[in-house]
């Protein structure tokens, strides 16, 4: 069944959105790359860091060489990741290999000589160049790929699955060149994966909270109001009395930690707080799931589906209910859509 209503527009604003982010993040790990990294023989990760060897051996430009590379791995992501998402790595890995070349001329003269201190500062810039295009569902090619079916298929963090997979590509560099540059580039990376996930996760990372109170009504309410988050309560019995307990359980940013403390105190001072870090919260009012390009995301008004467009989500479930029960079709006429 075709779409029946469509926003073009608001598709293109989408795809030039995603676009101008690819280029940023690219461009980011571009200057990160060829400031701090290529001066003192650091590689990076991926197929990049197979290139930057080549280029230190026989001085083929980088950016060439990582388009190269990056050609057999384009299959791969349209099988596991989707026509979407394999048109942004093959824009992605046109962008890095340009700006790799173009701002290689930032390499000399050298802006940071202490080894250490031009890893650091790489590593972050690069880092921060990833978290970008991961966040917005791009990547910069090459292991990226990989890294992001480990993560639509087994949840796995992609910054350190990546960091993971160039463990071996570190070990070829300090057996070709020193151990120096090899360790150098191990904290770039390490560096690299922090900051990409950080970028990922956000800043305001999200703490889990179990409170166990005799007035849970009143702190569930008091969450709902003065931090805007709902709660769930739970029932549950001290190991010890044996009395009934009541356990509210709530999802709260990490700057609302103190408020959250505030609040339970001034209601009910001999509550009970026990605070959890958490990796992933996906769901209303928190982090979307990220874009694979093969799975359809779902707002609360429009919906990208799997080829790509956009369509309003009502229409999209009633597409989705034809699908699955033929006569709803002939029961049942499509939803009228406010465009407003």
């Amino acid at each position: 069944m075709k779409n029946q209503t469509g926003s073009k527009p608001l598709y293109i604003r989408h795809c030039l959105i995603t676009l101008l982010i690819t280029l940023i993040g690219n461009f980011l790990y571009a200057v990160g790359l060829n400031l701090f990294f290529v001066p003192h023989q650091f590689l990076a990760g991926g197929l990049a860091g197979i290139a930057m060897i080549s280029f230190y051996l026989t001085g083929i430009p980088i950016g060439i060489t990582n388009l190269v590379l990056n050609i057999p791995l384009l299959g791969l992501s349209l099988r596991y990741m989707g026509k979407f998402y394999t048109i942004l790595t093959i824009i992605s890995t046109i962008a890095l290999s340009v700006f790799i070349d173009l701002t290689s001329g930032l390499a000399s003269p050298i802006l940071i000589k202490n080894p250490l201190v031009s890893a650091i500062a790489g590593g972050v810039i690069i880092g921060i160049g990833n978290g970008i295009l991961y966040r917005f569902d791009s990547n910069s090619g090459g292991l990226d790929v990989i890294g992001a079916i480990l993560k639509k298929y087994y949840n796995l963090d992609i910054g350190y699955v990546v960091f993971a997979l160039n463990f071996l590509i570190v070990g070829v560099s300090a057996i070709i060149f020193s151990l120096e540059p090899a360790v150098c580039t191990l904290i770039g990376m390490y560096l690299t994966a922090t900051m990409s996930n950080r970028v990922v996760i956000g800043f305001a990372q999200r703490k889990a909270a179990f409170i166990v109170s005799d007035k849970p009504l009143e702190i569930t309410d008091a969450i709902l109001r003065e931090i805007g988050h709902g709660a769930t309560l739970l029932e549950g019995q001290g190991g010890f009395s044996g009395d009934k307990k009541h356990i509210i359980f709530a999802i709260v940013d990490l700057l609302q930690i103190s408020k959250l403390h505030l609040i339970i105190h001034e209601i009910d001072p001999a509550a009970f707080l026990f605070i959890m870090n958490t990796t992933d919260v996906i769901g209303r009012g928190f982090t979307k799931p990220l874009h694979t390009g093969s799975h359809p995301i779902k707002s609360s008004r429009y919906t990208i589906a799997k080829d790509g467009t956009l369509i309003p989500t009502k229409i999209w479930e009633y597409e989705m209910n034809c699908e699955a029960n033929p006569s709803i079709e002939e029961m049942q006429s499509p939803p009228k859509i406010d465009n407003k």
